[in-house]
Formats: structure tokens, C-alpha cells, sequence
């Protein structure tokens, strides 16, 4: 739960006003991070019941991305701000929150650096994300989780380390972007061996490394970004795109012939995920929308990529009761949040009584028509 749904919990903690979800994320960091290694990595698999861990290791990867992920995006969504000595905004966080930074810093200080970076020999600035001493791209996501976390002012983050994560950051999207474009088709393959290639060499639509690359464009505002994501999006349109959809490729280094639907060459894959249309498209339109439609500086992203308002950001309204989101596509406001005006329930309500009196009115005419009716 803490690794797929703190996020959310929180959320609605803060929107109805009650503490009853974050005190059970809370709770259950709490419980899960007594079984940390001493590197920070937490088991990946648990029994609900018991509540005890099923295994003992644990990394960055599938089972373990999301726990991670979330350490510093629910800080980010329920900490607010206080001014710094030089004017700057810090993070001001309940206790709980502090202890998943420090999670979140020991994690990337430590085993992320370790373990789940490879170098290219012939180039170290190219950084490949693995687990398992392979390439994954189930954790491309890293590049930009990285890249967030050093624009975030907290007690402990310094500025040499805030220095050091983004050029580890960009090095992380290097490596991905290398393996896209070694790649026949231009997108990136699931998981292989980073020297010859060998492993499991599919597309499968994915959107970490498009997450990536929205949130580095965000944070640089470098058109570079752009250009890559438009690269990576001429090539779903050129090999995934089907008559009745989007497909995955079974080989990113054989490219499938023609447009049929079996796809000839390497052939694709018969499935279009839920997460291509939800993550992968949403990643995509927003790189290209206006920089501040949906901003990092107001809204957290869920590992399903939902935006989340900032608690900083609700500038003080009381958040259990009734409010409208009006979209205005506006220059500088896109996102306006109000209380239902008072007069508006007025208005509901004389509405309401008036349509009372008009029915009850046109029953007792009713009657007087046909009472002298019934008589004779």
C-alpha cells in the first residue's frame, strides 16, 4: 500500500480534511522501514496479513519503483514551504515526511549509484539505468526522479549534492537515449545485456523514459528535450501504429515490414497497454503544451502520471469544503480554484421552492376542475 497508494492517501487526506488515510501511510512506512537493509533498500514482496516481509531483497526495479518513487513525491505533495535564510522557499515537513527524504537521499547517495548505474565504456557521461546489472527500461523513470530531486529545497539538500544528482540525472538520460537510438526502430528495448545487446529486445509502449524527458524539459527548459520526444514519437507513429491502434514490437532491432497487422520483420506485439494512452501519450502532449499548463512547481505526478495539486499551492483554502475547478486557457492561468459562491446556493434554493410552489399550485386548479366534474 505505502508504495502504490501513499501518494493518493495523502492526496485525499488533504482534499477531505481528515487525517484518517495519511495516518495509515504513515503507519505503514513506519513499519516497513524496520526491515531496511542498511543501504535503504526495502524488501519488494510482503504478506498483507502479517504484515512481515516474504523476501529479503529488494532494489529499484519492478515491485520496489513505485515505494521508492513515492519517498520523494509525497513529501513534495504534502510538505509546505517556509522562507530560507537567503529568501529561498524549504520544505517544511512533519517528522514522518523528513524520514522518507532521508530514505529517498540515502537511497540515491548510496545503492542507486552503486548498483543500478552502468557506464558505457567508450563514453562515461552515458550512464545506462539498470537492475540486475542489465538495462531496464522499466527504470528510466530514474533520470527524472533524480532530476526532481535535486530542484528540491530541503534542510539537507546541499548545493554541491543538488549539483551532482542532476549531472547523474542527465548521464541516466543519456544512457537511455543511447539505447533508443542504437535501437533499428529508434525506441528502446525492455531489458538487455548493455555490451551485446541480448535479453529481452520488445517495446512495449512504456512511458518512463518519456516521463523522464517531460520532467528534465521542466526543469531546464531546454528544447533538446523536446526534439527527443518528438523523435520518439515519429517512431511509435512509424512502427506502432496499426489500423485499429498501437502495438508493442517484438524486436526494437528488426523492425516489422509494411502496416498489416502481423507486421512481418521481427513482428509486433498483439496488446496495446492501458498505460500507452494514460502515461506514455499524456507525457508526450505535455512537452509540447504551454511550460506552465500542468507545473512541476504546482502539481506532483502519481506513478500512473495523475497531477496532484501541492498543499503549498491550495494558498490556504479550506480544502473539505465545496469547490469548482474552472479551466481557463488563459496566458498566465489555466487552473483556478473557488469555493461555490454563496449566492449561487441562494439562487439553487429560491429555484427549488419556486418549482415547490408552481407544482403544488397547479395540483389544487387540477382539483377545482374536477371536483364539480365528479358531483354530476
Amino acid at each position: 500500500g505505502v508504495g502504490s497508494f501513499s501518494l493518493e492517501f495523502y492526496f485525499l487526506s488533504q482534499v477531505l480534511g481528515v487525517n484518517t488515510y495519511k495516518q495509515a501511510v504513515d503507519g505503514i512506512f513506519q513499519h516497513v522501514i524496520t526491515y531496511q537493509n542498511q543501504d535503504g533498500i526495502v524488501p519488494s514482496y510482503w504478506n498483507v496479513m502479517t504484515g512481515e516481509p516474504e523476501n529479503s531483497q529488494g532494489g529499484l526495479g519492478s515491485g520496489s519503483d513505485s515505494f521508492v518513487e513515492y519517498l520523494l513525491k509525497v513529501p513534495l505533495l504534502a510538505c509546505l514551504e517556509e522562507k530560507g535564510a537567503d529568501n529561498s522557499s524549504l520544505l517544511d515537513c512533519t517528522p514522518v515526511l523528513q524520514d522518507m527524504l532521508k530514505l529517498y537521499d540515502k537511497i540515491v547517495q548510496g545503492p542507486l549509484r552503486s548498483n543500478h548505474v552502468i557506464r558505457k565504456g567508450s563514453d562515461p557521461s552515458i550512464a545506462y539505468p539498470a537492475d540486475h546489472y542489465r538495462y531496464h527500461q522499466l527504470v528510466c523513470f530514474l533520470p527524472g526522479l533524480v532530476a526532481l530531486g535535486s530542484s528540491v529545497n530541503h534542510h539537507d539538500n546541499t548545493i554541491e549534492r543538488k549539483a551532482t544528482d542532476f549531472a547523474l540525472a542527465e548521464e541516466m538520460a543519456r544512457g537511455c537515449q543511447d539505447m533508443y537510438e542504437d535501437a533499428t526502430t529508434g525506441l528502446g528495448p525492455e531489458e538487455v545485456n548493455v555490451d551485446n545487446k541480448r535479453g529481452d529486445r520488445s517495446y512495449q509502449l512504456r512511458p518512463e523514459y518519456i516521463e523522464s524527458v517531460f520532467i528534465l524539459y521542466q526543469l531546464t527548459g531546454r528544447e533538446e528535450y523536446q526534439d527527443i520526444g518528438w523523435q520518439i514519437f515519429q517512431s511509435i507513429e512509424k512502427f506502432c501504429k496499426t489500423k485499429t491502434g498501437y502495438t508493442g514490437l517484438n524486436d526494437v532491432y528488426n523492425p516489422p515490414n509494411g502496416n498489416d497487422e502481423e507486421g512481418g520483420g521481427g513482428g509486433r506485439v498483439d496488446n496495446m497497454p492501458s498505460y500507452f494512452l494514460a502515461e506514455t501519450l499524456k507525457y508526450l502532449l505535455l512537452l509540447f503544451a504551454p511550460d506552465d499548463y500542468v507545473s512541476l512547481d504546482e502539481f506532483v505526478f502519481t506513478t500512473e502520471a495523475h497531477p496532484l495539486m501541492r498543499a503549498s499551492r491550495f494558498k490556504g483554502a479550506a480544502l473539505a469544503s465545496p469547490f469548482y475547478i474552472q479551466a481557463e486557457l488563459a496566458r498566465d492561468v489555466y487552473l483556478v480554484h473557488a469555493r461555490l459562491p454563496w449566492w449561487l446556493f441562494c439562487v439553487l434554493g429560491f429555484v427549488i421552492v419556486l418549482i415547490g410552489v408552481v407544482l403544488v399550485s397547479l395540483r389544487k386548479k387540477k382539483r377545482l376542475v374536477l371536483e364539480p366534474l365528479s358531483k354530476d
